[in-house]
């Protein structure tokens, strides 16, 4: 199954808000919320990329374990997320479980948290979006800025079948949703028959090194790819890439941002135990 062709899934917005209102300081708590959930790349980080890693202290103890398909992970307040209408969430979110799935998912912090998973060798077809999520709901025209930064580790072992992205949300839009795919395993490859824009280049202020980008649209989802090489570290200025869509006729300028995400869709680990793990994870907004 082509990972463009996935079945379509919606945030459960009104679950994870009320999880939220629960919820205060650094608490971790169950909730049967879910979130929604490219080709081999080969490149060197640049200098620049390197220097702008975002920095973390890694702790040995989850706060959090699931292993369930809805398993959720639910903080307060988070220092690495600002800007957002919501707190952030880790979600275990096996979305389109198969015979033969395990997954667990760590998590000590929206910024720190992996999964171990072994999925059935030769499947094609994401089966689960572990990811780090928060909630925007407003407009895209109110924003000035959204800069987020990233540090993970996927497995590179023949057989794996996966990758890291942003999975990002609008309503009023026909496009509603807009993936950035940064960094790929060995068994993902390319799957847009015909690419809507190449190479399109976003950073270069606001402490973004200067990257190009792949766009592909197929039907209500856009997919921005990595056009240089993997990036497992990086940071980029996310709103750029939104604010191109719309300039480009892609989005209306009336869509309104709601959910944003960051982690990895997996399909395949070659039937073996993968551990696939988010470093540091940080997303600054501000709003005019």
């Amino acid at each position: 199954m082509n990972r463009l062709f996935r079945p379509r899934v919606f945030l459960a917005a009104t679950g994870v808000v009320a999880a939220i209102a629960a919820t205060a300081g650094w608490s971790a708590q169950d909730s049967t919320a879910s979130s929604p959930a490219g080709a081999p790349h080969t490149a060197s980080l640049t200098a620049a990329q390197v220097n702008s890693a975002p920095t973390t202290t890694r702790s040995t103890r989850p706060v959090c374990v699931k292993s369930g398909p809805r398993g959720h992970c639910q903080f307060g307040r988070y220092a690495g997320i600002t800007g957002a209408s919501s707190h952030p969430y880790v979600d275990q979110n096996v979305w389109s479980p198969i015979s033969g799935w395990h997954q667990t998912l760590h998590a000590t912090s929206p910024g720190n948290w992996y999964v171990a998973a072994s999925m059935p060798s030769g499947n094609t077809g994401v089966v689960s979006y572990p990811n780090t999520g928060f909630f925007y709901n407003k407009a895209l025209s109110r924003f000035r800025s959204i800069i987020s930064s990233f540090s993970v580790k996927i497995p590179r072992r023949a057989g794996t079948n996966a990758e890291a992205s942003y999975d990002i949300w609008f309503k009023n839009s026909p496009i509603d949703e807009v993936m950035i795919q940064n960094d790929y395993s060995p068994g993902r490859g390319p799957s847009c028959g015909t690419w809507t824009a190449r190479r399109v280049r976003f950073g270069g202020s606001r402490g973004v090194p200067v990257h190009r980008w792949d766009l592909c649209v197929n039907g209500s989802t856009a997919y921005w790819e990595t056009a240089t090489g993997n990036m497992p570290t990086g940071k980029i200025n996310a709103l750029a890439m939104l604010k191109w869509l719309v300039k480009h006729g892609k989005v209306p300028a009336r869509a309104g941002l709601t959910g944003f995400s960051y982690g990895f869709e997996i399909s395949s680990t070659g039937g073996a135990r993968e551990d696939f793990r988010l470093n540091s994870f940080s997303a600054h907004a501000s709003s005019r």
